[in-house]
């Protein structure tokens, strides 16, 4: 059977390593530009990334939803969230060259990148829990990012523990609901 861009999806979704091929071929320079564009610091694991990208597709092309996005735009979301992954992952390394080399102007770029890091972590995260009532809000930023006591937590906010669970409980079956490939803890995709 001939591959073509009207029947790859289907054929990888079937096990055709062929249809992979003519993934990789049709969309490896999209993929490399995105995980280089993340990455640009950690070039020794670009390769690695990019085969992560390819296998997160073999695996998890039943989750594309052509009536959501093009081909082209999911597999860069898929090579974005692995580019972050990878860099999450390799992170200790940019510290260990800058300190190695005791290079200031690398040691500024990878500390361009780590900011970078933080930032879209940041972003991320601040895009999930926008989606929560400000109240539901404000019990995961003291939580789990200003790392405050229960005890505290209830105190301030006159809610029992059995309250504020519930609250965080029906936050988190939001937040999955929402964004269910960024809240697995090993991002398949």
């Amino acid at each position: 059977m001939k591959i073509t861009e009207q029947n790859f999806i289907k054929e990888i979704g079937l096990g055709n390593e062929k249809a992979l091929e003519y993934c990789m071929l049709h969309y490896g320079g999209l993929v490399r530009s995105v995980i280089h564009r993340h990455i640009g610091s950690l070039t020794q694991y670009e390769e690695d990334c990019i085969n992560e990208v390819f296998f997160a597709v073999w695996e998890n092309i039943t989750s594309y939803r052509p009536e959501k996005n093009p081909f082209a735009n999911w597999i860069a979301g898929v090579a974005r969230l692995k580019a972050l992954d990878c860099l999450r992952r390799y992170s200790h390394h940019l510290m260990e060259h800058s300190w190695e080399e005791n290079l200031p102007a690398t040691a500024a770029r990878e500390d361009t990148a780590l900011q970078a890091i933080e930032e879209e972590i940041s972003r991320e995260t601040q895009q999930m829990l926008d989606c929560l009532k400000p109240q539901d809000r404000d019990l995961f930023l003291r939580l789990y990012v200003e790392e405050q006591d229960m005890e505290e937590i209830s105190r301030d906010t006159g809610m029992s523990r059995p309250v504020i669970y519930n609250h965080l409980s029906r936050g988190k079956r939001k937040i999955r609901k929402l964004f269910p490939d960024k809240t697995r803890k090993e991002t398949k995709l």
